[in-house]
């Protein structure tokens, strides 16, 4: 099935590079059916605007990553590509995109300080800047205000602690019918807690594991204590493979961490009154990520000019208010992000989004990024359901880890 998929695709942007197309380019991206209703009135207008710069658009709803890795070998990918900074390296470092620093900097309708510093810093790889940002990816805490006010809990304040969270949380929790705070396995919401104790997956140079320092041992520990040490957290054998935001919405938890991408449901679905705050404090402070989404150019485009222009228009304040009117964005450009576009609707505190900008961080993200996501989310799950000591499941981790590493610097 992949390799049919990708050769329908691969078909699709051969014939978009037919002579008689020659003067349009293509253009990839992935997204939700709403995602895309927004996306195609706009490129309608950038065609418009732009007549002579047709645009073959290429919806790839699953595999993104890999299907595009499967086109870069085979030379076809599209001029235009939607990309995300976790999976960015692995293409830079086959040099596939270009550096868009030079038209960055010569544009007069587009600046870098329109953007986020973090947005810019995240889609970024060894100096060069491979794509202009949508969007800056960071998590909060989402709570439940009404189970609350049900149990006299006052609201999370922006500085709270991990401490005060377990507190918080044991007080919303009554047996198993409702649990404080949500759990999943995936390192995306694990990572905060190590962040915020000092620690991380690997070293800021990204050429050794540091699963086992004592500030990582601590955050995943803080983590893995919230369903057996507090029982504050579900474990999989109360709740299945439900996903915290399914769990959160049936009234099941009264918090969970998440993205700004559950803002669009949650408005259309929550009969109940919702809120979101920062991140609980630890020994390094209230520490998320900050990645992000944006637009990048094939180096092998035939038509950079033509390319950059769509970036631009993408990129401007008009399209990127269309993104995020939906709730489900965290704009990169700051005149955006501070418009009633963003700020206005539930939740009530979405500037609390922009704040932590001040203190979140890219998740480091070598070219080996999908194989060490992979070994986290396919191991730690026997630590996460108590099979195996904490301690046991990462020792080996860790050395695959270093291999994976070494591997990318000899």
């Amino acid at each position: 099935m992949l390799r049919k998929g990708f050769l329908a695709i691969a078909t699709l942007l051969l014939a978009a590079c037919a002579p008689a197309r020659h003067a349009g380019i293509t253009f990839s991206t992935w997204g939700s059916v709403d995602e895309i209703a927004t996306l195609k009135p706009l490129l309608a207008q950038f065609e418009k605007e732009n007549p002579d710069v047709p645009v073959t658009l290429v919806h790839i709803p699953d595999e993104y990553p890999h299907k595009l890795r499967l086109m870069a070998a085979g030379g076809a990918l599209p001029d235009v590509m939607f990309l995300e900074s976790q999976t960015l390296a692995g293409f830079a470092a086959r040099g596939v995109f270009r550096d868009l620093r030079p038209q960055l900097a010569a544009d007069p309708l587009l600046r870098k300080d329109d953007f986020y510093p973090a947005a810019l810093t995240a889609l970024s790889w060894q100096d060069a800047l491979y794509a202009v940002p949508r969007d800056v990816s960071n998590l909060v805490i989402y709570y439940n205000r009404d189970m609350f006010d049900k149990d006299g809990v006052p609201y999370p304040k922006a500085d709270w602690t991990y401490n005060g969270m377990v507190a918080t949380a044991k007080r919303l929790t009554h047996g198993e019918k409702q649990f404080g705070i949500g759990f999943s396995p995936y390192p995306i919401y694990w990572l905060p807690y190590i962040w915020s104790e000092g620690g991380d997956v690997m070293d800021a140079a990204m050429t050794r594991s540091t699963l086992l320092e004592p500030a990582t041992l601590s955050g995943l520990q803080r983590y893995h204590d919230l369903r057996h040490r507090w029982h504050v957290a579900p474990t999989e054998a109360q709740v299945g493979n439900a996903r915290p935001s399914q769990l959160f919405a049936q009234g099941k938890v009264a918090m969970m961490i998440g993205g700004r991408w559950v803002v669009p449901g949650f408005r259309q679905k929550l009969a109940f009154n919702w809120d979101v705050a920062p991140f609980p404090h630890g020994k390094a402070g209230s520490v998320v990520d900050a990645d992000a989404s944006g637009w990048g150019i094939a180096t092998r485009c035939k038509e950079p000019d033509k390319a950059w222009r769509l970036v631009r228009f993408l990129a401007a304040k008009p399209a990127i208010t269309a993104f995020t009117t939906s709730g489900l964005i965290v704009p990169a450009r700051k005149d955006v992000a501070v418009s009633p576009a963003f700020l206005q609707g539930k939740p009530a505190s979405s500037r609390v989004f922009l704040n932590v900008l001040d203190t979140a961080r890219p998740t480091l993200s070598p070219p080996a990024y999908d194989e060490i996501l992979y070994d986290l989310i396919d191991n730690l799950p026997t630590a996460w359901n108590a099979e195996k000591p904490l301690i046991d499941v990462l020792r080996p981790l860790s050395q695959r880890i270093d291999r994976l590493l070494a591997e990318e610097h000899r």
